[in-house]
């Protein structure tokens, strides 16, 4: 074969593109995992920012402190966690509620156990309460807390 004929320089192509493909290889993705955590809620002095605050605690667990809320006297509201890899996606949904009962401020806590200790992870925070929203990242091994403002 002549190394001058586009023979050639297919079979190098094909080759070099088989190859390529090998080295990168087909990593499989794990399944997503969910998780639904009650956020236990006590009444605010005052309305404050929409802000949540995640801050790691012993055994690789996380605490999340929510601010900004407005329910009534039987309205709860739960975390949906939603994780896949590195990726982890907390929607806040409202639980219970009684007909015609009146808002008032409340913040709220609640403790994750399902991120691994020691991984990072890219945050989506939802709200479906009060639409507001925040990305942003977490180090589970980094005792420092993590706060944002929500946004609309």
């Amino acid at each position: 074969m002549d190394l001058n004929s586009p023979e050639f320089y297919t079979i190098a192509f094909v080759v070099a593109m088989a190859l390529v493909a090998l080295l990168m290889g087909r990593r499989e993705k794990q399944p997503p995992s969910t998780h639904i955590v009650q956020l236990l809620t006590s009444p605010a002095e005052a309305e404050a920012d929409d802000r949540v605050s995640m801050e790691p605690v012993d055994g690789g667990r996380i605490l999340v402190r929510r601010t900004g809320l407005t329910l009534g006297s039987e309205e709860t509201v739960n975390l949906v966690i939603t994780i896949q890899e590195d990726t982890c996606s907390i929607v806040e949904k409202k639980g219970l509620k009684r007909r015609g009962s009146v808002g008032q401020p409340v913040s709220g806590e609640a403790l994750l156990k399902c991120l691994r200790p020691g991984s990072k992870y890219r945050i989506r925070y939802e709200s479906q309460l009060t639409s507001a929203w925040a990305s942003f990242t977490l180090d589970t091994s980094s005792p420092t807390p993590v706060t944002v403002l929500l946004k609309y």
